[in-house]
């Protein structure tokens, strides 16, 4: 008996068709790069999806057409409206002569419209699809998203990875936009009590007619700069560069950051301080029901360029210089607290603050937390120390 049940086995796996039974051929796939959410005329949700486009990326390595004088890019951009963010999806597969798939988005958009209105339906379809990965990238968009999606960027094949090498090259070397670097930090802020969203902002730009037609002097279509603050999943406003730089210094995520001075004495010329280390101490200070914090910040930085025509004694020089410094990093976090509270968002973090280490006072008013955040005072105690000057202290001596 149990060999006539071994040989029906072995006889069915003859029958059997062999491989994985999932298998999906990768010229079957619609590889995904950059996700991006939008509402139409008719506010209907709107989602583009821009694709890597084997056929473009084929032509540009073997240098040419294949018998064909049109020029096909490395990337694809397609979209589809929708009542929903799945049913938008949907309608966009019947356009498309590949499946999609999402495991390969880097880049997740949303319009300025969009997240105006609120980008809670979008996060709830990111938390339910398993194929987008929470390492994506978020921004938030100001300017026309389709021609975002459709542009090229002088120096990468995909969109994608432009933006993701734009603003990590910005946020190495300047404080100029948001600190949420990914999906999994952006849903983590949104449900930390006492601590409001920020994304980075990217200004889609105006194609310039001057160099439509010079490759050599085209520009990047995208400028990352700033940062979109919300309440809740709402965006309220934007924060420019002073502000956001204002922000990062409040948040302790400043590495490197660059600040113009005056020279002491002759205001007419200037000097460049490079910051090259920094550190925040934020210590909530409550009475009753009084808040108030007080920020300690401390930075250290280079001198880069010296344009300053006398060179006073270097003790003194160097006091004057670490006073302005001080005074400059003071007026950025001043600025960024300013707009924060104009805003009525606390994109700080303040709050939470108080929510991990004075519970029970959070316990009190942590419910009118966004009423209270305009009325609370920053008192800043910045020290700034200047550790380097490069080669030469001294300004160049010219016959």
């Amino acid at each position: 008996m149990l060999i006539a049940a071994l040989a029906i086995f072995l006889t069915v796996l003859t029958v059997l068709p062999s491989g994985c039974w999932d298998r999906r051929e990768p010229d079957l796939l619609g590889l995904i790069t950059i996700a991006a959410f939008d509402l139409d005329d008719s506010g209907l949700i709107k989602v583009y999806a821009q694709l890597a486009n084997p056929v473009g990326a084929g032509q540009q390595q073997n240098g040419g057409g294949g018998g064909s004088n049109e020029k096909r890019t490395s990337i694809w951009a397609l979209e589809a409206t929708g009542h929903t963010v799945y049913q938008a999806i949907k309608n966009m597969e019947l356009r498309s002569t590949r499946e999609l798939l999402w495991t390969h988005v880097e880049v997740v958009l949303f319009s300025e419209k969009l997240a105006r209105r609120g980008i809670r339906p979008v996060l709830d379809f990111i938390e339910r699809e398993p194929q987008i990965r929470l390492i994506a990238r978020p921004f938030v968009v100001q300017g026309e998203m389709g021609r975002l999606m459709q542009a090229e960027f002088p120096l990468e094949q995909f969109g994608a990875t432009a933006l993701s090498k734009q603003i990590i090259s910005i946020r190495d070397e300047l404080a100029y936009t948001s600190d949420t670097d990914s999906v999994r930090v952006m849903l983590h802020h949104l449900t930390t009590p006492g601590w409001e969203l920020d994304l980075p902002r990217i200004v889609v730009l105006e194609e310039d007619e001057a160099n439509g037609n010079n490759r050599a002097g085209r520009q990047n279509p995208a400028l990352i700069s700033g940062m979109a603050v919300f309440r809740g999943d709402k965006l309220v406003g934007f924060f420019d560069y002073k502000e956001t730089a204002g922000y990062m210094w409040l948040r302790g995520e400043v590495e490197q950051h660059v600040l113009v001075l005056q020279c002491p004495d002759h205001e007419e010329d200037l000097l460049t301080v490079q910051i090259f280390e920094s550190r925040v101490e934020l210590t909530p200070q409550i009475n009753g029901d009084e808040v108030r914090f007080k920020a300690a910040i401390f930075a250290e930085g280079r001198i880069e360029e010296f344009y300053c025509q006398d060179l006073p004694p270097e003790d003194e020089f160097i006091a004057s210089l670490n006073r302005r410094l001080a005074t400059a990093i003071r007026n950025e976090a001043a600025a960024g607290l300013e707009k924060g509270r104009e805003l009525g968002a606390d994109v700080f973090g303040l709050g939470n603050i108080i929510y991990r280490t004075r519970n029970k006072d959070w316990q009190r008013f942590g419910e009118n937390w966004i009423e209270m955040f305009p009325e609370v005072m920053v008192d800043l105690d910045v020290q700034a120390v200047i550790r380097r000057h490069g080669l030469n202290l001294a300004p160049i001596k010219i016959r």
